[in-house]
């Protein structure tokens, strides 16, 4: 079963899940149907791990081996999240388990039928109730409460709807939505857009929803872009005229948002990593971004004179764990070590963009993670230091921290 080696990459060899995906349905599966599929229980088993885990591991008698413990996650999140009747779901499960280990398909086979005659498993630790390792769930309880975690765990369990920037006029574009689905669709309730409430641009459609199938896709009049990402770009100040320099910038949303919005200034798209820059460019070229350059570069020594960019927008790597709804798999691709190494990076590039930044010049510093370590704690030792925001992850976006800084 293809979900199961998906899982195995992510989990086990630290691969996005993203990318497993787009490999398997390039190569593998062609019915659009299958592919669907396979996403669903894939993000599912990400999304619901822990509880997943707890549900099976209560009947294991003894450790089974790593195929045939994905499986059971698979196995039971059909049983518990899919219309896919049990017989399927633990007869299929089953027949992916022979060929790689065939001595544990009868236990797989008793345990699924267990799971399936049971209510799911209601005693839950904290952490297994938030869906998040323990090391992210002790970490969020003491910075934010109980409280707090509960909300964000809430929010992260929730299917991600497509969030849009909007570059035409928004009210018109979604009177355009709204007509061209209102045809397909039955339930029109769920199928209208909705518009954002971070930024002008935002307009939020349901999950699901085919991107190029949207009006004025080809006429580059959206970019797919969360509307807490939005809220970063727009606390950005620019005038007429202002070179902008957009660090980090694959795969384009930014660059398109800010192209856009100020098409008399000059727009520079930095990007490290060449595999990223076409399609960067890609995205550029579909939203008529005329006034972007893009550049390779190294955040960390940027190509470019010092005092000689009026306003930069930061857009740092980071442990992504304010998009966990959106990729489940950021909680199992990072650890306490890769937050200080970001965090450390972080800082460095910071005082790389500001070597470049003009007297007066505003630099925003933005990640799409909540870590208290990847925030406030690495803009804080910077005088330049304006003002800083959290967004914590709701239904409708993203977690975001921005903060804007001030050049001397």
């Amino acid at each position: 079963m293809l979900a199961i080696d998906a899982l195995d990459h992510v989990l086990n060899k630290h691969r996005k899940a993203d990318d497993v995906l787009n490999h398997l349905m390039v190569e593998v599966i062609e019915e659009s149907r299958d592919r669907h599929l396979l996403h669903e229980m894939v993000y599912g088993v990400l999304r619901h791990y822990f509880s997943l885990e707890a549900d099976f591991s209560r009947y294991l008698k003894q450790k089974p081996g790593e195929f045939s413990r994905l499986s059971l996650f698979v196995g039971v999140y059909q049983i518990r999240y899919m219309r896919v009747p049990v017989h399927a779901a633990v007869s299929e499960t089953v027949d992916a388990v022979k060929p790689r280990d065939p001595k544990a398909s009868g236990m797989v086979n008793a345990i699924l039928r267990k799971v399936a005659n049971a209510e799911a498993a209601s005693k839950l630790k904290p952490y297994q109730r938030a869906e998040l390792p323990r090391w992210i769930y002790s970490s969020w309880r003491d910075a934010f409460g109980v409280d707090g975690v509960q909300a964000i765990s809430e929010a992260n369990q929730k299917k991600p709807e497509l969030s849009l920037a909007v570059f035409a006029d928004r009210d018109v574009w979604m009177a355009k939505f709204d007509a061209q689905f209102d045809e397909s669709c039955v339930d029109k309730i769920d199928s209208q857009a909705v518009k954002g409430e971070l930024s002008p641009h935002a307009v939020i459609v349901p999950s699901g929803t085919s991107v190029t199938s949207l009006p004025g896709f080809e006429a580059g009049e959206f970019q797919v872009m969360d509307q807490a990402a939005q809220k970063a770009v727009l606390t950005l100040q620019v005038k007429a005229g202002d070179k902008i320099l957009d660090i980090c910038a694959a795969p384009g949303g930014k660059s398109a948002l800010l192209a856009r919005k100020y098409p008399k200034a000059e727009v520079i798209a930095v990007e490290l990593s060449e595999k990223r820059i076409p399609r960067l460019q890609e995205n550029l070229e579909r939203v008529k971004a005329a006034n972007v350059t893009v550049l390779q570069g190294d955040a960390t020594a940027l190509e470019i004179p010092d005092y000689s960019i009026d306003a930069i927008l930061l857009d740092a790597p980071c442990t992504a764990s304010g998009v966990i709804r959106r990729h489940p798999d950021a909680k199992f691709l990072h650890d306490k070590d890769t937050v200080v190494r970001h965090s450390s990076l972080q800082k460095k590039m910071i005082s790389e963009a500001l070597r470049v930044l003009k007297p007066g010049g505003q630099l925003v510093y933005a990640v799409c993670s909540i870590h208290p370590e990847e925030n406030e704690q690495v803009v804080e030792e910077f005088p330049e230091l304006q003002s800083s925001q959290r967004i914590f992850p709701t239904e409708h976006h993203d977690g975001f921290f921005i903060a804007s800084l001030l050049k001397q």
